[in-house]
């Protein structure tokens, strides 16, 4: 008889939340339709209870004046949040370069608004949303990947930011707190790299896209935060810490994002912007090459990590249900210590940052455990 880990999932959810609350810090699970099943309206109980339990003393903090309320203030009450992952971030490209041609070459092979399901998502509904509200999240972080649905002259299709425009609005409409953003045109398969050659090929792209978001989300209020490319990695696609030159770039593009949004004035001057270092670390190496880009506006800057620490029990299983380096089990002593260690580090550039802190990324996938077998594992 097999079973799933969530009694495990919850010690893991229970001691990432206490350290995010602790230290003032949202955290956003990135749900892939496995933590919460949308097309089911069903999730694991034990884990949403536990990640609950971390915010039980919350105070919300009210905003007084005409104003829109400061980074802290948004932080603070977006308490706690949930990705709608794999859906409108979704899409079939990949950016290469090529070293003869000194040019980013890109493959696109789907467009339009079947982009929405093409991971095995479901399509998203108002009534997705008012679940994962009445579960208790506060906030929803909205991945959003723009390539594959621009023209060639950069124009976004308006049936895909009408898409975009609509999710938002079931999210604002349920009192929630939403972040949109630019997601895999960033990472591993896109065209936004930490390198001097993506940057002047591809900055007047990345521009248009932050001026046509900003200018048709212009009249939204405070609720609505926009960030900046997630997972920038190098042009050798590479995860480890980056170089700093790669730092240099992530810099240059987190203040072409600021600039862009700003630049559209109304609202857009004091709206929240969210803005993350290389590949979304957070190590020592990161964060001492990390600059904050300079602001028009005062204190409506946050910064954004990811982690998905330890590995070992965060990264999924295989697909038959076995093991390589993975582990069902928490190892309370050991991975407490672990994430301990992170939490510590970061906060220890706090003050360079002088802006609070969400995480956008966290998680640990479901894992069958064999309970034949279970009596006697080493933990």
């Amino acid at each position: 008889m097999t079973k799933y880990n969530d009694e495990e999932m919850a010690k893991y959810a229970k001691t990432f939340n206490q350290l995010c609350e602790k230290n003032k810090i949202t955290s956003f699970w990135w749900d892939t339709n496995l933590l919460i099943k949308r097309d089911k309206l069903e999730t694991f109980p034990k884990v949403i209870d536990a990640i609950m339990d971390c915010y039980i003393n919350h105070s919300p903090e009210a905003n007084n004046t005409q104003q829109f309320e400061s980074a802290d203030a948004a932080v603070n009450n977006m308490k706690v949040g949930w990705n709608l992952g794999n859906t409108l971030d979704a899409g079939k490209h990949r950016c290469t370069f090529n070293k003869e041609k000194n040019l980013w070459e890109e493959t696109i092979n789907l467009t339009g608004l079947s982009t929405e399901t093409c991971w095995f998502m479901p399509t998203t509904t108002k009534e997705m949303i008012h679940y994962v509200k009445e579960l208790g999240f506060n906030s929803v972080r909205v991945p959003i990947t723009w390539v594959g649905h621009l023209d060639e002259n950069n124009n976004i299709d308006s049936e895909w930011m009408n898409r975009v425009k609509e999710i938002v609005d079931y999210i604002l409409e349920e009192d929630m707190y939403c972040i949109i953003n630019i997601h895999h045109d960033g990472g591993g398969a896109g065209y936004i790299r930490s390198c001097e050659s993506s940057y002047n090929q591809f900055n007047e792209r990345v521009k248009a896209i932050y001026t046509q978001m900003a200018q048709e989300f212009a009249d939204y209020g405070e609720k609505l935060l926009f960030s900046g490319i997630n997972e920038i990695i190098d042009e050798n696609t590479s995860w480890a810490d980056p170089t700093p030159t790669a730092s240099y770039w992530v810099n240059k593009w987190n203040q072409l994002f600021v600039d862009a949004i700003r630049a559209t004035g109304g609202k857009n001057q004091e709206r929240n912007l969210v803005v993350m270092g290389p590949a979304g670390k957070s190590s020592k190496i990161a964060m001492e090459q990390f600059e904050m880009p300079a602001d028009s506006a005062e204190k409506h800057l946050i910064f954004e990590f990811h982690n998905y620490d330890p590995q070992s029990f965060c990264w999924p299983q295989n697909p038959d249900g076995s093991n390589k380096n993975e582990t069902p089990y928490w190892n309370d002593a050991r991975d407490s210590q672990i994430l301990s260690a992170v939490f510590e580090n970061l906060m220890s550039f706090k003050g360079k940052l002088n802006a609070p802190i969400i995480c956008g990324e966290y998680a640990a996938w479901p894992k069958k455990i064999d309970m034949d077998t279970r009596a006697g594992k080493s933990r």
